[in-house]
């Protein structure tokens, strides 16, 4: 295919869609158009119609770099004056030259959100606490009020999924709740929400320069990007006037940057499993006194199934915890056909897999009990005429029921297709496509997506079709093994693609890892092209920029033509593009914004200080806009 079709190509986006939310959330839509809103962006019109397809070059001029913060390590001083001097010989660029010559200017949200994304180029992660308690402190404390209360959540897995359950089921009880999770799936301002809603560009504008701006004057703090977002989310929710903050480590916990708080009203472990083990410690029970960092004197604390109860207990103990809880203790033992489902390809009864969604709705549910009670006694100590709000069995019930986006996400697609008839004409038909979105990218996570969809999907299993693209520092080979056994050797089933960021493996890449997928599965010929192929660089740009919305296109087709069911999965870099191809209307950053999400970064988590081992040896660090 030609570039220069291509690049006609890029400028088509999917609009005709209508989107048919799967779940059960009650007033899971609202109108636009024809089309229905997801609950958690329905009635939400702050934010920008992405006109353009995010482009991966990186730092390929002088504006990249000169539009990003001139924060420093403080153990890298030798390299402030070098960079002021490089500063004040270039001139600081706010616009970008388009297509046609004409200067576009960006928005102060572009600009702000870009230096944000930008940060951790020129702040290498420096381990512990000291940069994030000075940036606390510094805004006043607001997390360590008394008026706020604190849901404080770690864990291997599901700590996303049990913090957007909490919050949405205390909204239900008319709490004003501040929501901080990452990574986002559309839009940065995903990461902050109150009451269920992303903060507005304005907000973010207003209190994003705030914070770079108290950076600039305590002498170049070397915030990183989550240091910096932290703060921003602490400071938004505090002049919002929120009750109750959810908070979501994002990695580990003792030397997290949300573990700058003190009096946390619960403090949740859902699981600990063996990951980022360079970071957190190679063992089970090393990685949980990570996780456990976040427990702090006074507080309960709440466990899930699947952590090192001894080694928590002890944890717990040692920091003076007022109690240390299991799902059990709160609700009861568990139905014991809750949590657990049959493998459609199972032989016996003893193959069974855990339905995580379950398991993160019953920790959900036994953290509103305890926060009920928390909430109870602080009113009743500050001495307070007002009511408790009571968190009612129904509000818990019809809470815990939400998923965030991109976990095992189901929505039918309305498809018009194009059929044949015998006299040689054809009609246009429209078939509704069952489609499955799930961030599952790497082969545990993989594993699981596809036992799930036997269990869940049982008549579907020869009849499956999957979209799939793969972050680079991923097991390529073994995750593309996983999806070929699944849809029986049948590599014309899988479509790949590329997304548009710097750590997404190419179609070249996933075809090198896995030979077996060339010529068979569906790709833009033009995506297997490396560097050298092209005439430039934004030659390399057009042609990744149209790789997920075609392979997603022409998959739907294809569902709705065979009656399959459509699987969009893996790296959460294709998921913009994907919602957006199927119609989902939602808040969405500029490509301008998304040109350097990850700017120099090589890897998928920041760390924010844990020895190699967990007990002593060589400190490591990782940097990344998470």
């Amino acid at each position: 295919m030609a570039l220069s079709h291509l690049r006609s190509s890029t400028s088509f986006i999917r609009r005709g869609h209508s989107v048919r939310s799967a779940s059960c959330v009650a007033g899971s839509s609202g109108s636009v158009g024809q089309r229905r809103l997801p609950l958690l962006f329905a009635g939400n019109n702050n934010y920008n119609n992405y006109h353009g397809i995010a482009k991966s070059r990186m730092l390929s001029s002088s504006r990249q770099f000169l539009s990003a913060p001139l924060l420093f390590s403080s153990t890298n001083t030798d390299n402030i004056d070098d960079a002021q001097n490089q500063k004040r010989n270039m001139s600081i660029s706010t616009s970008e030259q388009t297509q046609e010559g004409e200067e576009k200017e960006w928005t102060e949200y572009e600009r702000l959100v870009r230096k944000l994304y930008m940060t951790n180029l020129f702040n290498p992660v420096k381990l512990g606490l000291e940069n994030m308690d000075r940036l606390h402190k510094i805004l006043g404390s607001p997390m360590d009020q008394p008026n706020i209360s604190i849901v404080h959540i770690a864990g291997s897995n599901g700590k996303g999924s049990v913090a957007l359950k909490t919050a949405n089921a205390l909204q239900l009880s008319n709490y004003k709740v501040g929501l901080f999770v990452s990574p986002h799936i559309s839009s940065f301002r995903e990461r902050i929400q109150i009451n269920g809603q992303p903060i507005s560009e304005s907000q973010v504008v207003k209190y994003l320069q705030e914070i770079f701006d108290i950076c600039e004057r305590e002498n170049h703090l070397p915030a990183t990007f989550f240091e910096v977002t932290t703060a921003l989310a602490f400071h938004i929710f505090a002049k919002e006037g929120v009750e109750v903050v959810v908070l979501e480590t994002g990695l580990g916990g003792r030397l997290d940057a949300t573990n700058v708080i003190q009096h946390p009203a619960l403090s949740i472990i859902t699981s600990i499993g063996l990951e980022h083990t360079r970071i957190l410690g190679d063992t089970i029970e090393k990685i949980a006194l990570e996780k456990g960092g976040i427990i702090k004197e006074g507080c309960q604390v709440l466990v899930g199934k699947g952590v090192p109860l001894e080694v928590l207990q002890q944890c717990a103990k040692e920091k003076g915890a007022s109690d240390l809880f299991e799902c059990d203790d709160i609700l009861g033992p568990e139905d014991g056909g809750m949590t657990k489902k049959k493998d459609a390809t199972a032989t016996t009864s003893s193959l069974l897999f855990e339905d995580y969604d379950a398991e993160n709705s019953r920790i959900a549910s036994a953290a509103l009990i305890l926060l009920q009670f928390h909430l109870t006694n602080k009113k009743i100590e500050s001495g307070g005429d007002s009511q408790v709000k009571l968190i009612s069995h129904a509000d818990i019930e019809k809470g815990v029921k939400i998923r965030p986006p991109c976990r095992f996400e189901e929505m039918d697609i309305p498809t018009t297709i194009t059929v044949a008839n015998a006299d040689g004409s054809s009609t246009k038909t429209q078939k509704i496509v069952r489609v499955i979105l799930d961030v599952a990218h790497n082969p545990q996570a993989m594993d699981y997506l596809m036992v799930k969809l036997r269990s869940n999907y049982p008549n579907t299993c020869n009849n499956q079709r999957m979209v799939v693209g793969m972050s680079a520092d991923k097991d390529i080979k073994y995750c593309t093994d996983i999806l070929l056994d699944h849809v029986s050797q049948h590599p014309e089933k899988l479509h790949l693609v590329e997304a548009a960021h710097p750590r997404a493996a190419s179609v070249a890449s996933i075809l090198e890892a896995n030979p077996k997928l060339i010529g068979s599965s569906h790709y833009d010929d033009n995506d297997t092209l490396q560097d050298d192929d092209l005439n430039n660089e934004d030659d390399r740009d057009d042609v990744v920029s149209s790789s997920v919305s075609k392979q997603v296109r022409s998959a739907l087709q294809l569902a709705a033509r065979n009656d399959e069911l459509l699987v969009i999965c893996g790296s959460v870099f294709i998921m913009a593009d994907a919602r957006e191809e199927l119609g989902i209307v939602e808040p969405r950053d500029s490509a301008v914004i998304a040109e350097v999400a990850g700017a120099g970064l090589g890897s998928s988590q920041e760390n924010f200080g844990a020895d190699d081992g967990a007990g002593g040896g060589e400190k490591k660090s990782i940097s990344s806009s998470r």
